[in-house]
Protein backbone atom coordinates (compact mmCIF):
# COMPACT_ATOMS: atom_id res chain seq x y z
CA UNK A 1 0.00 0.00 0.00
CA UNK A 2 1.16 3.48 -1.40
CA UNK A 3 -1.16 5.23 -2.09
CA UNK A 4 0.99 8.73 -3.47
CA UNK A 5 0.53 7.11 -6.94
CA UNK A 6 2.19 10.50 -8.53
CA UNK A 7 4.73 11.25 -10.25
CA UNK A 8 6.42 14.92 -10.24
CA UNK A 9 7.18 17.09 -13.65
CA UNK A 10 8.94 19.96 -13.10
CA UNK A 11 11.60 22.55 -14.47
CA UNK A 12 12.60 24.86 -11.50
CA UNK A 13 9.94 27.20 -12.18
CA UNK A 14 7.14 25.56 -10.74
CA UNK A 15 5.74 21.65 -10.71
CA UNK A 16 2.80 19.40 -11.09
CA UNK A 17 1.64 15.75 -9.73
CA UNK A 18 0.65 12.85 -12.04
CA UNK A 19 -1.68 10.45 -11.14
CA UNK A 20 -0.77 6.76 -11.97
CA UNK A 21 -3.94 7.24 -14.48
CA UNK A 22 -2.55 10.36 -15.91
CA UNK A 23 -4.70 12.99 -14.06
CA UNK A 24 -3.05 15.97 -12.80
CA UNK A 25 -4.41 16.56 -9.62
CA UNK A 26 -1.29 19.50 -8.08
CA UNK A 27 -0.39 22.35 -9.83
CA UNK A 28 0.91 25.82 -8.50
CA UNK A 29 1.52 28.48 -11.13
CA UNK A 30 3.35 30.61 -12.04
CA UNK A 31 5.76 29.39 -9.34
CA UNK A 32 5.88 26.69 -6.50
CA UNK A 33 4.49 28.55 -4.32
CA UNK A 34 1.39 30.44 -6.17
CA UNK A 35 -1.89 29.92 -5.43
CA UNK A 36 -2.86 26.14 -7.01
CA UNK A 37 -4.46 25.40 -10.37
CA UNK A 38 -5.02 21.98 -10.02
CA UNK A 39 -5.94 20.66 -6.22
CA UNK A 40 -7.68 17.70 -6.62
CA UNK A 41 -5.00 16.02 -4.06
CA UNK A 42 -6.34 18.36 -1.51
CA UNK A 43 -10.33 18.05 -2.15
CA UNK A 44 -12.11 15.55 -4.55
CA UNK A 45 -14.56 17.48 -5.52
CA UNK A 46 -13.48 21.19 -5.72
CA UNK A 47 -10.21 20.85 -6.07
CA UNK A 48 -9.79 20.95 -9.74
CA UNK A 49 -8.01 18.46 -12.06
CA UNK A 50 -6.80 17.83 -16.08
CA UNK A 51 -7.30 14.26 -16.28
CA UNK A 52 -7.80 12.25 -19.64
CA UNK A 53 -10.75 9.95 -19.42
CA UNK A 54 -10.56 6.22 -21.89
CA UNK A 55 -13.63 4.82 -22.70
CA UNK A 56 -13.68 0.86 -22.34
CA UNK A 57 -11.02 -1.30 -20.12
CA UNK A 58 -7.91 -0.09 -20.11
CA UNK A 59 -4.28 -1.10 -18.97
CA UNK A 60 -2.67 1.69 -17.51
CA UNK A 61 1.04 1.65 -16.87
CA UNK A 62 3.27 4.45 -15.98
CA UNK A 63 7.56 5.25 -16.15
CA UNK A 64 9.60 8.09 -16.51
CA UNK A 65 11.46 8.35 -19.46
CA UNK A 66 14.76 6.86 -18.86
CA UNK A 67 17.57 9.54 -17.01
CA UNK A 68 14.74 11.94 -17.61
CA UNK A 69 11.47 13.74 -15.42
CA UNK A 70 9.57 13.17 -18.31
CA UNK A 71 6.63 11.01 -17.54
CA UNK A 72 5.02 8.60 -20.01
CA UNK A 73 1.82 6.88 -19.03
CA UNK A 74 0.28 3.83 -21.09
CA UNK A 75 -2.77 3.08 -21.87
CA UNK A 76 -3.87 -0.10 -23.38
CA UNK A 77 -6.76 -2.09 -23.95
CA UNK A 78 -7.63 -5.25 -26.72
CA UNK A 79 -8.39 -2.55 -29.86
CA UNK A 80 -6.13 0.73 -28.82
CA UNK A 81 -3.48 2.11 -27.39
CA UNK A 82 -1.74 5.30 -26.53
CA UNK A 83 0.85 7.50 -24.60
CA UNK A 84 0.66 10.10 -22.96
CA UNK A 85 3.48 12.21 -21.99
CA UNK A 86 3.57 14.66 -19.36
CA UNK A 87 6.74 16.97 -18.80
CA UNK A 88 7.31 20.68 -18.58
CA UNK A 89 9.68 22.46 -20.76
CA UNK A 90 13.60 22.67 -19.59
CA UNK A 91 17.07 23.13 -21.44
CA UNK A 92 20.02 25.50 -21.73
CA UNK A 93 21.77 27.28 -24.74
CA UNK A 94 25.23 25.48 -25.85
CA UNK A 95 27.04 28.22 -24.01
CA UNK A 96 24.67 27.29 -20.76
CA UNK A 97 23.74 31.33 -20.46
CA UNK A 98 20.59 31.11 -20.86
CA UNK A 99 18.19 28.73 -19.20
CA UNK A 100 15.02 28.08 -20.57
CA UNK A 101 12.28 27.12 -18.24
CA UNK A 102 8.68 28.89 -19.00
CA UNK A 103 5.56 28.12 -16.65
CA UNK A 104 4.21 25.66 -19.16
CA UNK A 105 2.89 22.28 -18.50
CA UNK A 106 2.79 20.15 -22.02
CA UNK A 107 0.64 17.26 -22.60
CA UNK A 108 1.46 14.96 -25.75
CA UNK A 109 -0.80 11.73 -26.64
CA UNK A 110 0.85 9.53 -29.45
CA UNK A 111 -1.63 7.04 -30.40
CA UNK A 112 -0.13 3.45 -30.45
CA UNK A 113 -2.89 1.25 -31.81
CA UNK A 114 -5.98 1.55 -33.34
CA UNK A 115 -8.28 4.23 -32.33
CA UNK A 116 -8.45 5.54 -28.83
CA UNK A 117 -12.17 7.01 -27.94
CA UNK A 118 -11.39 9.27 -24.46
CA UNK A 119 -12.75 12.44 -22.98
CA UNK A 120 -10.85 15.46 -22.11
CA UNK A 121 -11.25 16.94 -18.50
CA UNK A 122 -10.20 20.25 -17.81
CA UNK A 123 -11.62 21.25 -14.85
CA UNK A 124 -8.81 24.19 -13.42
CA UNK A 125 -9.64 25.69 -10.49
CA UNK A 126 -7.74 29.07 -9.90
CA UNK A 127 -6.12 30.61 -6.38
CA UNK A 128 -6.74 27.40 -4.68
CA UNK A 129 -10.48 27.27 -5.70
CA UNK A 130 -11.66 30.27 -3.34
CA UNK A 131 -13.57 31.76 -6.11
CA UNK A 132 -15.48 30.56 -9.21
CA UNK A 133 -13.36 29.62 -11.92
CA UNK A 134 -14.64 30.28 -15.63
CA UNK A 135 -14.00 28.70 -18.83
CA UNK A 136 -14.59 29.45 -22.30
CA UNK A 137 -13.19 29.41 -25.79
CA UNK A 138 -10.72 31.92 -26.65
CA UNK A 139 -10.60 30.60 -30.07
CA UNK A 140 -11.07 27.45 -31.98
CA UNK A 141 -8.07 25.83 -30.85
CA UNK A 142 -7.95 27.13 -27.27
CA UNK A 143 -9.63 27.56 -23.87
CA UNK A 144 -9.17 30.22 -21.09
CA UNK A 145 -9.75 30.03 -17.36
CA UNK A 146 -10.43 33.32 -15.56
CA UNK A 147 -11.03 34.46 -11.98
CA UNK A 148 -10.97 38.42 -11.05
CA UNK A 149 -7.17 38.30 -11.11
CA UNK A 150 -5.13 35.51 -13.39
CA UNK A 151 -5.73 33.84 -16.10
CA UNK A 152 -4.95 30.12 -17.61
CA UNK A 153 -4.56 29.25 -21.17
CA UNK A 154 -4.67 25.94 -22.78
CA UNK A 155 -4.11 25.15 -26.49
CA UNK A 156 -4.19 22.56 -27.97
CA UNK A 157 -4.64 20.56 -31.76
CA UNK A 158 -8.08 18.85 -30.58
CA UNK A 159 -11.23 21.76 -30.93
CA UNK A 160 -11.86 23.86 -28.17
CA UNK A 161 -15.56 23.12 -28.14
CA UNK A 162 -15.16 19.29 -27.88
CA UNK A 163 -12.58 19.73 -24.56
CA UNK A 164 -14.90 22.37 -23.30
CA UNK A 165 -17.82 19.87 -23.15
CA UNK A 166 -15.99 16.61 -22.43
CA UNK A 167 -16.97 15.32 -25.49
CA UNK A 168 -16.06 12.13 -26.61
CA UNK A 169 -13.14 12.30 -29.33
CA UNK A 170 -11.97 9.57 -31.63
CA UNK A 171 -7.92 10.00 -31.78
CA UNK A 172 -6.96 9.17 -35.45
CA UNK A 173 -3.86 11.17 -34.67
CA UNK A 174 -1.54 12.49 -32.34
CA UNK A 175 -2.94 15.19 -29.73
CA UNK A 176 -1.34 17.94 -27.66
CA UNK A 177 -2.01 20.23 -24.92
CA UNK A 178 -0.04 23.23 -23.54
CA UNK A 179 -1.19 24.81 -20.11
CA UNK A 180 0.61 28.17 -19.80
CA UNK A 181 0.00 31.14 -17.36
CA UNK A 182 -0.68 34.49 -18.44
CA UNK A 183 -0.85 34.22 -21.84
CA UNK A 184 -1.28 31.68 -24.56
CA UNK A 185 1.36 29.55 -26.04
CA UNK A 186 2.20 31.12 -29.09
CA UNK A 187 2.83 29.08 -32.20
CA UNK A 188 1.61 25.63 -30.58
CA UNK A 189 1.65 22.97 -32.75
CA UNK A 190 2.62 19.24 -33.15
CA UNK A 191 5.97 20.21 -33.96
CA UNK A 192 6.69 22.76 -31.23
CA UNK A 193 5.38 20.08 -28.70
CA UNK A 194 7.99 17.78 -30.56
CA UNK A 195 10.55 20.05 -30.79
CA UNK A 196 10.56 21.05 -26.51
CA UNK A 197 10.05 17.64 -25.66
CA UNK A 198 13.08 16.44 -27.43
CA UNK A 199 15.57 19.74 -26.15
CA UNK A 200 13.87 18.62 -22.47
CA UNK A 201 14.97 15.16 -22.87
CA UNK A 202 17.97 15.88 -24.26
CA UNK A 203 18.50 18.73 -21.12
CA UNK A 204 17.99 15.95 -18.13
CA UNK A 205 20.14 13.19 -19.99
CA UNK A 206 23.00 15.48 -20.14
CA UNK A 207 22.76 16.25 -16.43
CA UNK A 208 22.65 13.36 -15.34
CA UNK A 209 25.64 12.46 -17.72
CA UNK A 210 27.56 14.75 -16.07
CA UNK A 211 26.73 13.34 -12.56
CA UNK A 212 29.03 11.09 -10.43
CA UNK A 213 27.34 7.78 -9.70
CA UNK A 214 29.07 5.15 -7.70
CA UNK A 215 28.88 1.59 -8.87
CA UNK A 216 25.76 0.16 -6.86
CA UNK A 217 22.51 1.98 -6.63
CA UNK A 218 22.90 4.01 -9.60
CA UNK A 219 18.86 3.79 -10.16
CA UNK A 220 18.32 4.92 -6.93
CA UNK A 221 20.31 7.80 -6.99
CA UNK A 222 19.65 9.07 -10.16
CA UNK A 223 15.77 9.28 -9.68
CA UNK A 224 16.39 10.96 -6.50
CA UNK A 225 19.14 13.05 -8.00
CA UNK A 226 16.50 14.10 -10.82
CA UNK A 227 13.75 14.90 -8.13
CA UNK A 228 16.08 17.00 -5.90
CA UNK A 229 16.85 19.05 -8.96
CA UNK A 230 12.93 19.81 -10.05
CA UNK A 231 13.08 21.31 -6.10
CA UNK A 232 15.40 24.06 -7.00
CA UNK A 233 13.62 27.07 -7.62
CA UNK A 234 15.97 28.45 -10.99
CA UNK A 235 15.35 32.27 -10.36
CA UNK A 236 17.14 32.75 -6.83
CA UNK A 237 18.42 29.37 -6.10
CA UNK A 238 16.31 28.53 -3.59
CA UNK A 239 15.46 24.90 -2.93
CA UNK A 240 11.85 23.51 -1.36
CA UNK A 241 11.39 21.18 1.45
CA UNK A 242 8.83 19.61 -0.87
CA UNK A 243 6.34 20.88 -4.07
CA UNK A 244 3.10 20.43 -1.70
CA UNK A 245 1.22 21.49 1.15
CA UNK A 246 -1.32 19.46 3.43
CA UNK A 247 -0.42 15.67 2.83
CA UNK A 248 -0.97 14.65 6.61
CA UNK A 249 1.83 13.34 8.16
CA UNK A 250 -0.60 11.01 9.63
CA UNK A 251 -3.48 10.55 7.56
CA UNK A 252 -6.62 11.57 9.93
CA UNK A 253 -4.32 13.59 11.51
CA UNK A 254 -4.24 17.34 11.58
CA UNK A 255 0.17 17.07 11.48
CA UNK A 256 -0.48 18.94 8.03
CA UNK A 257 2.21 22.01 7.04
CA UNK A 258 2.98 24.00 4.09
CA UNK A 259 6.31 22.64 2.49
CA UNK A 260 6.51 24.88 -0.40
CA UNK A 261 9.32 27.13 0.66
CA UNK A 262 12.98 27.14 1.68
CA UNK A 263 13.86 25.40 4.92
CA UNK A 264 17.38 26.14 5.07
CA UNK A 265 18.71 23.12 6.79
CA UNK A 266 16.87 20.82 3.98
CA UNK A 267 18.64 23.28 1.57
CA UNK A 268 21.76 22.32 3.10
CA UNK A 269 21.24 18.56 3.56
CA UNK A 270 20.27 18.52 -0.31
CA UNK A 271 23.21 20.72 -1.60
CA UNK A 272 25.76 18.16 0.23
CA UNK A 273 24.02 15.20 -1.67
CA UNK A 274 24.32 17.41 -4.43
CA UNK A 275 27.71 17.88 -4.07
CA UNK A 276 28.31 14.68 -3.52
CA UNK A 277 27.30 14.15 -7.53
CA UNK A 278 29.36 16.92 -8.70
CA UNK A 279 26.22 18.97 -9.12
CA UNK A 280 28.33 22.31 -8.43
CA UNK A 281 26.13 25.03 -10.13
CA UNK A 282 22.69 24.01 -7.41
CA UNK A 283 25.48 24.92 -4.48
CA UNK A 284 26.91 27.70 -6.40
CA UNK A 285 22.66 29.02 -7.09
CA UNK A 286 21.80 28.32 -3.20
CA UNK A 287 24.72 30.41 -2.05
CA UNK A 288 23.88 33.37 -4.02
CA UNK A 289 19.93 32.80 -2.41
CA UNK A 290 21.65 33.12 0.76
CA UNK A 291 23.86 36.01 0.27
CA UNK A 292 20.62 37.75 -0.20
CA UNK A 293 19.36 36.33 2.92
CA UNK A 294 21.70 37.70 5.01
CA UNK A 295 22.50 41.10 3.25
CA UNK A 296 18.53 41.66 4.77
CA UNK A 297 19.10 39.85 8.06
CA UNK A 298 18.70 40.71 11.68
CA UNK A 299 20.24 39.54 14.44
CA UNK A 300 19.37 36.13 13.80
CA UNK A 301 18.17 34.08 11.18
CA UNK A 302 15.35 32.53 10.41
CA UNK A 303 14.91 28.95 9.82
CA UNK A 304 12.77 29.30 6.32
CA UNK A 305 12.46 31.70 3.60
CA UNK A 306 10.40 31.77 1.08
CA UNK A 307 11.25 30.84 -2.55
CA UNK A 308 12.03 34.38 -3.55
CA UNK A 309 13.89 34.96 -0.19
CA UNK A 310 11.29 37.04 1.91
CA UNK A 311 10.07 35.75 5.01
CA UNK A 312 7.44 33.45 5.17
CA UNK A 313 3.56 34.00 5.91
CA UNK A 314 1.88 33.08 8.83
CA UNK A 315 -0.84 30.15 8.55
CA UNK A 316 -4.02 30.53 6.73
CA UNK A 317 -6.24 27.71 6.88
CA UNK A 318 -8.13 26.47 3.45
CA UNK A 319 -11.39 25.24 5.09
CA UNK A 320 -13.56 25.33 1.90
CA UNK A 321 -11.22 21.63 1.36
CA UNK A 322 -11.77 18.31 2.72
CA UNK A 323 -8.01 17.64 2.53
CA UNK A 324 -6.07 15.02 1.59
CA UNK A 325 -8.06 11.71 2.17
CA UNK A 326 -10.13 13.84 4.31
CA UNK A 327 -7.89 14.87 6.52
CA UNK A 328 -8.42 18.52 7.16
CA UNK A 329 -6.95 21.38 7.58
CA UNK A 330 -5.50 22.42 4.50
CA UNK A 331 -3.05 25.00 5.46
CA UNK A 332 -1.02 27.57 3.38
CA UNK A 333 1.84 29.59 4.68
CA UNK A 334 3.70 28.31 8.29
CA UNK A 335 3.63 29.30 11.57
CA UNK A 336 7.62 27.68 11.34
CA UNK A 337 8.87 31.02 10.21
CA UNK A 338 8.05 32.46 14.07
CA UNK A 339 11.01 29.57 15.65
CA UNK A 340 14.06 29.58 16.62
CA UNK A 341 15.66 27.02 15.71
CA UNK A 342 19.49 27.30 16.47
CA UNK A 343 20.85 24.51 14.33
CA UNK A 344 20.18 27.01 10.81
CA UNK A 345 23.37 28.65 11.67
CA UNK A 346 25.71 25.46 11.51
CA UNK A 347 23.95 24.19 8.30
CA UNK A 348 24.70 27.77 6.35
CA UNK A 349 28.63 27.07 7.64
CA UNK A 350 28.45 23.54 6.48
CA UNK A 351 27.31 25.53 3.08
CA UNK A 352 29.48 27.75 2.83
CA UNK A 353 32.40 24.95 3.89
CA UNK A 354 33.43 24.02 0.55
CA UNK A 355 34.04 27.28 -1.10
CA UNK A 356 36.77 27.40 1.38
CA UNK A 357 38.31 23.77 0.93
CA UNK A 358 37.55 21.81 -2.50
CA UNK A 359 40.01 23.06 -4.88
CA UNK A 360 37.60 22.62 -7.33
CA UNK A 361 35.58 25.83 -6.98
CA UNK A 362 37.34 29.33 -7.41
CA UNK A 363 35.50 32.05 -6.26
CA UNK A 364 36.53 36.10 -6.24
CA UNK A 365 34.15 36.93 -3.34
CA UNK A 366 36.18 35.24 -0.99
CA UNK A 367 36.00 38.25 1.75
CA UNK A 368 32.20 38.37 1.30
CA UNK A 369 31.96 34.97 2.16
CA UNK A 370 33.78 35.08 4.82
CA UNK A 371 32.29 38.04 6.70
CA UNK A 372 29.12 36.01 6.23
CA UNK A 373 31.21 33.04 8.11
CA UNK A 374 31.45 35.76 11.00
CA UNK A 375 27.76 36.66 11.31
CA UNK A 376 26.99 32.87 11.47
CA UNK A 377 29.82 31.84 13.66
CA UNK A 378 28.92 34.96 15.73
CA UNK A 379 25.51 34.23 16.17
CA UNK A 380 25.87 30.69 16.46
CA UNK A 381 28.05 30.99 19.86
CA UNK A 382 25.55 33.60 21.09
CA UNK A 383 22.22 31.40 20.79
CA UNK A 384 24.36 28.30 22.11
CA UNK A 385 23.64 29.05 25.48
CA UNK A 386 20.25 29.31 24.68
CA UNK A 387 16.66 27.03 24.17
CA UNK A 388 15.15 26.79 20.80
CA UNK A 389 12.06 25.01 19.28
CA UNK A 390 14.81 22.39 17.69
CA UNK A 391 15.05 21.06 14.56
CA UNK A 392 11.53 18.94 14.71
CA UNK A 393 10.17 22.62 15.08
CA UNK A 394 8.77 21.78 18.63
CA UNK A 395 5.63 24.81 18.80
CA UNK A 396 5.01 24.37 22.77
CA UNK A 397 8.40 22.73 24.32
CA UNK A 398 11.15 25.03 24.21
CA UNK A 399 13.85 23.50 25.33
CA UNK A 400 18.18 22.61 25.36
CA UNK A 401 17.38 20.73 22.62
CA UNK A 402 21.08 18.47 21.77
CA UNK A 403 20.51 18.60 18.30
CA UNK A 404 20.89 22.52 17.83
CA UNK A 405 23.78 22.37 20.34
CA UNK A 406 25.86 19.80 18.00
CA UNK A 407 24.90 22.28 15.27
CA UNK A 408 26.18 25.71 16.90
CA UNK A 409 29.28 23.39 17.51
CA UNK A 410 29.21 22.66 14.14
CA UNK A 411 29.54 26.64 13.00
CA UNK A 412 32.23 27.16 15.21
CA UNK A 413 34.25 24.27 14.54
CA UNK A 414 33.69 24.66 10.85
CA UNK A 415 34.52 28.31 11.50
CA UNK A 416 37.68 27.60 12.84
CA UNK A 417 38.78 25.44 9.59
CA UNK A 418 37.79 28.30 7.27
CA UNK A 419 39.76 30.81 9.51
CA UNK A 420 42.73 28.32 9.80
CA UNK A 421 42.42 28.54 5.74
CA UNK A 422 42.19 32.28 4.97
CA UNK A 423 44.92 32.98 8.34
CA UNK A 424 42.85 34.23 10.51
CA UNK A 425 44.33 33.97 13.50
CA UNK A 426 42.32 36.01 15.62
CA UNK A 427 39.22 34.12 14.62
CA UNK A 428 40.66 30.90 15.06
CA UNK A 429 41.88 30.82 18.32
CA UNK A 430 38.87 32.05 19.77
CA UNK A 431 36.55 30.12 18.30
CA UNK A 432 38.70 27.02 18.77
CA UNK A 433 38.36 27.59 22.43
CA UNK A 434 34.76 28.48 22.48
CA UNK A 435 34.05 25.10 20.29
CA UNK A 436 36.35 22.92 22.84
CA UNK A 437 34.46 24.23 25.45
CA UNK A 438 30.85 23.55 23.65
CA UNK A 439 31.96 19.93 22.53
CA UNK A 440 32.67 19.18 26.29
CA UNK A 441 28.79 20.31 27.40
CA UNK A 442 27.37 18.98 24.65
CA UNK A 443 28.81 15.78 25.48
CA UNK A 444 27.98 15.55 29.42
CA UNK A 445 24.76 17.30 29.45
CA UNK A 446 23.02 15.25 26.08
CA UNK A 447 24.44 11.83 27.70
CA UNK A 448 21.87 10.08 29.87
CA UNK A 449 23.76 7.59 32.44
CA UNK A 450 20.78 5.82 33.07
CA UNK A 451 19.58 4.83 29.92
CA UNK A 452 23.02 5.15 28.18
CA UNK A 453 21.92 7.20 25.51
CA UNK A 454 22.47 10.50 23.96
CA UNK A 455 19.50 12.06 24.38
CA UNK A 456 16.93 14.44 23.07
CA UNK A 457 17.69 17.30 25.24
CA UNK A 458 19.58 17.96 27.76
CA UNK A 459 18.28 16.39 31.00
CA UNK A 460 16.03 14.31 28.85
CA UNK A 461 15.39 10.82 29.33
CA UNK A 462 13.58 10.57 25.45
CA UNK A 463 16.18 8.92 22.18
CA UNK A 464 16.08 11.05 19.31
CA UNK A 465 17.29 10.15 15.76
CA UNK A 466 18.41 13.43 14.95
CA UNK A 467 21.60 12.14 17.50
CA UNK A 468 22.49 9.56 15.66
CA UNK A 469 23.90 12.60 12.80
CA UNK A 470 27.00 13.02 15.85
CA UNK A 471 29.78 11.25 14.49
CA UNK A 472 28.53 11.91 10.86
CA UNK A 473 29.07 15.70 11.89
CA UNK A 474 32.69 14.88 13.54
CA UNK A 475 31.14 15.14 16.96
CA UNK A 476 32.26 11.75 18.40
CA UNK A 477 33.31 8.68 16.84
CA UNK A 478 30.74 5.95 16.23
CA UNK A 479 32.52 3.76 18.09
CA UNK A 480 32.82 5.60 21.40
CA UNK A 481 31.08 3.58 23.76
CA UNK A 482 28.90 6.24 24.62
CA UNK A 483 27.50 6.57 20.94
CA UNK A 484 27.64 3.40 20.19
CA UNK A 485 25.73 2.55 22.70
CA UNK A 486 23.02 5.41 21.51
CA UNK A 487 23.21 3.56 18.25
CA UNK A 488 22.35 0.55 19.48
CA UNK A 489 19.30 1.46 21.79
CA UNK A 490 17.93 3.56 19.23
CA UNK A 491 17.58 0.71 16.67
CA UNK A 492 16.15 -1.13 19.49
CA UNK A 493 13.59 1.64 20.52
CA UNK A 494 13.07 3.70 17.59
CA UNK A 495 12.79 1.40 14.84
CA UNK A 496 9.20 -0.48 13.50
CA UNK A 497 9.24 -2.86 10.79
CA UNK A 498 12.68 -1.86 9.31
CA UNK A 499 11.75 2.05 9.63
CA UNK A 500 12.61 4.39 12.57
CA UNK A 501 10.70 7.18 13.86
CA UNK A 502 12.33 10.53 14.44
CA UNK A 503 11.34 10.20 18.57
CA UNK A 504 8.45 8.55 20.07
CA UNK A 505 7.40 11.01 23.04
CA UNK A 506 4.66 13.00 22.83
CA UNK A 507 4.78 16.50 21.24
CA UNK A 508 2.62 19.09 20.68
CA UNK A 509 0.00 16.86 18.18
CA UNK A 510 0.70 13.91 21.02
CA UNK A 511 2.75 10.89 19.80
CA UNK A 512 3.84 10.02 16.20
CA UNK A 513 2.72 7.27 14.73
CA UNK A 514 4.26 7.02 11.68
CA UNK A 515 7.92 6.72 10.87
CA UNK A 516 10.26 9.73 9.50
CA UNK A 517 11.79 8.16 6.51
CA UNK A 518 14.62 10.58 6.70
CA UNK A 519 15.64 9.10 10.75
CA UNK A 520 15.38 5.30 8.57
CA UNK A 521 18.64 6.65 6.14
CA UNK A 522 20.16 8.06 9.50
CA UNK A 523 19.94 4.75 11.95
CA UNK A 524 21.66 2.63 8.54
CA UNK A 525 24.50 5.61 8.59
CA UNK A 526 24.99 5.32 11.80
CA UNK A 527 25.32 1.54 11.72
CA UNK A 528 27.49 1.14 9.33
CA UNK A 529 29.57 4.20 11.39
CA UNK A 530 29.83 1.72 13.65
CA UNK A 531 31.10 -1.45 11.87
CA UNK A 532 27.75 -3.22 11.25
CA UNK A 533 27.72 -2.50 7.55
CA UNK A 534 25.82 -5.93 6.49
CA UNK A 535 22.81 -5.19 8.80
CA UNK A 536 22.94 -1.13 7.70
CA UNK A 537 22.84 -2.67 4.07
CA UNK A 538 19.90 -4.82 5.10
CA UNK A 539 17.68 -2.10 6.69
CA UNK A 540 18.59 0.42 3.36
CA UNK A 541 17.29 -2.07 0.71
CA UNK A 542 14.46 -2.97 2.56
CA UNK A 543 13.43 0.77 3.16
CA UNK A 544 14.09 1.02 -0.72
CA UNK A 545 10.69 -1.03 -1.21
CA UNK A 546 8.43 1.53 0.45
CA UNK A 547 8.74 3.57 -2.30
CA UNK A 548 5.92 4.30 -5.01
CA UNK A 549 5.38 2.63 -8.36
CA UNK A 550 8.00 5.81 -9.78
CA UNK A 551 10.61 5.60 -7.00
CA UNK A 552 9.36 8.57 -5.04
CA UNK A 553 8.99 9.08 -1.19
CA UNK A 554 6.88 11.26 1.02
CA UNK A 555 8.06 12.56 4.57
CA UNK A 556 6.48 9.36 6.76
CA UNK A 557 5.69 5.98 6.14
CA UNK A 558 2.99 4.09 8.29
CA UNK A 559 5.06 1.28 8.85
CA UNK A 560 2.19 -1.43 9.34
CA UNK A 561 0.64 -0.65 6.50
CA UNK A 562 3.50 0.62 4.38
CA UNK A 563 1.09 3.98 3.70
CA UNK A 564 3.12 6.65 2.52
CA UNK A 565 2.34 10.10 4.05
CA UNK A 566 3.38 13.74 4.78
CA UNK A 567 4.31 15.76 1.68
CA UNK A 568 5.36 14.45 -1.70
CA UNK A 569 8.41 14.21 -3.39
CA UNK A 570 10.25 15.37 -0.07
CA UNK A 571 13.83 16.40 -0.66
CA UNK A 572 14.75 15.40 2.72
CA UNK A 573 14.19 11.66 1.98
CA UNK A 574 15.75 11.73 -1.27
CA UNK A 575 18.86 13.29 0.15
CA UNK A 576 19.11 10.29 2.76
CA UNK A 577 19.00 7.87 -0.07
CA UNK A 578 21.83 9.64 -2.05
CA UNK A 579 24.01 9.80 1.06
CA UNK A 580 23.22 6.45 2.50
CA UNK A 581 23.40 4.50 -0.79
CA UNK A 582 27.46 6.53 -1.37
CA UNK A 583 28.39 5.73 2.18
CA UNK A 584 27.60 1.65 1.50
CA UNK A 585 29.24 1.49 -1.64
CA UNK A 586 32.00 3.44 -0.50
Amino acid sequence: MNHLDYGLIGNGQTAALVSSRGSIEWCCMPSFDSPSVFARLLDEKTGGCFEIVPSGNYLIEQCYLKNTNVLETTFTSRDAAFQLIDFMPCWTTDSYDTHYNPCKLFRLIRVLKGEPILKIRFDPRLNYGIADTEVGELDPWSLVARNRVENIFLSSNMPATDILASNEITLSQDTFFIVSHGRPMENSSLGTVEDHLNRTIDYWRRWVRNTYLPKEYQTEIIRSALTLKQLVYHPTGAILAAPTTSIPEIVGGNRNWDYRFCWLRDAYFIIEALLRLSRFEVVEGFISYLKHILEERGDYLRPMFTIDGQVVPEEIVLDHWAGYKNSPPVRIGNNATTHFQNDVYGEMVLALYPLFTDERVVRGDVEHLWEMVVFLVEVAQEKFPEQDNGLWEFRNYPRHYTFSKIMCWVALDRGAKIARILKKGKEWRAWTRAKNRMRNEVLEQAWNPDIQAFTQAYGSEHLDASTLLMPRLGMIDAKDPRMYSTIMLSEEKLMKNGLAFRYTNEDDFGKPENAFTICTFWVIDALAMAGQKKRARQYFDNVLRFSNHLGLFSEDVNPISGELAGNFPQGYTHVAIINTAMLLVG
